[in-house]
């Protein structure tokens, strides 16, 4: 029988040390990667869980024809720095966080843009702060994330067995394009190249932080205060109708619960709209916008 080999975190420095430094803000002694790119009204794009901001790359250039993009990299995740403190991994310290990031670059009006977990933490931040954010996009919103929590995340023994199994995961880059691959519907979208680049990302040095953060937050329900009937704004829900991950009958329900809100459900495509059907999220998210 084999050990279980475990790859080497990737240290920090080493990770970012090609990414240009402007795509870096320091918040309280944290780095931030947000790409800050195009003129004009602002859209922060924030990505789902086990993610980054990578997986906007298909809307960037359309969108910042018109508007000014900052696509951020969620505590945990891409290429911003792993904080220690535990609290840091709660949905409403994410929302803080972008709130920061736009006191520092000056913005006070903004379009959120959120996928799965990213929509959660706009959710949050939109009901929290309604001057500062004018209309919302959820792309595959999870209906809750209340309920009594798995047991690994209940007790520190469970925390570490599944710390143990992510990290042999992120070990076989095989298994994690397997893994990854039910998130999709569109075949080709999640070809070797771009499952490493998430693959690496995710095992930058603070993994182990990231993991007991997360374990915490949703452990304790850290999450569970999410309520989309406390979005004011003008709100336009995504779906992928072939959705494995969150089922488009739970995304309906999420826009049901906003007053007023629109529905576009996207056809043969999965949990990853902006990268199974980028043309299509496009045309939804540029007819929303330009309406009143």
């Amino acid at each position: 029988m084999s050990l279980i080999h475990l790859e080497h975190e990737i240290p920090f420095e080493e990770a970012v040390a090609e990414v240009p430094k402007d795509e870096f803000l320091e918040v309280d002694g944290q780095s931030v990667y947000v790409k800050d790119i195009g003129t004009g009204p602002a859209i922060v794009m924030l990505h789902g869980f086990a993610s980054s901001s990578y997986s906007f790359r298909e809307l960037f250039g359309p969108l910042s024809e018109s508007f000014r993009i900052l696509a951020i990299d969620l505590n945990g995740f891409g290429l911003t720095q792993r904080p220690q403190k535990a609290t840091a991994y709660r949905i409403e310290s994410q929302a803080d966080l972008i709130v920061e990031i736009l006191k520092k670059k000056g913005i006070a009006e903004v379009v959120m843009l959120g996928h799965s977990y990213g929509s959660a933490v706009s959710a949050v931040l939109a009901a929290r702060h309604p001057v500062l954010v004018s209309k919302v996009v959820l792309v595959s919103p999870p209906s809750e994330f209340a309920g009594k929590p798995p047991w690994y995340v209940r007790n520190a023994l469970g925390i570490r067995v599944a710390f143990f199994l992510i990290r042999a995961l992120l070990s076989n880059p095989e298994k994690f394009r397997e893994l990854s691959s039910k998130a999709v519907h569109v075949e080709g979208v999640l070809t070797p190249e771009v499952s490493e680049i998430y693959r690496r990302s995710m095992l930058i040095e603070g993994l182990k932080s990231a993991c007991f953060g997360y374990a915490k937050a949703f452990g304790g329900n850290g999450a569970a205060s999410i309520r989309y009937d406390a979005i004011s704004q003008p709100t336009l829900v995504i779906v992928g109708e072939q959705d494995g991950v969150v089922s488009p009958e739970s995304c309906t329900a999420v826009s049901y619960s906003i007053p007023g809100s629109q529905l576009t459900v996207i056809p043969e495509c999965g949990h990853c709209p902006p990268e199974e059907r980028p043309a299509e999220v496009l045309e939804a998210v540029g007819g929303f916008l330009q309406g009143g």
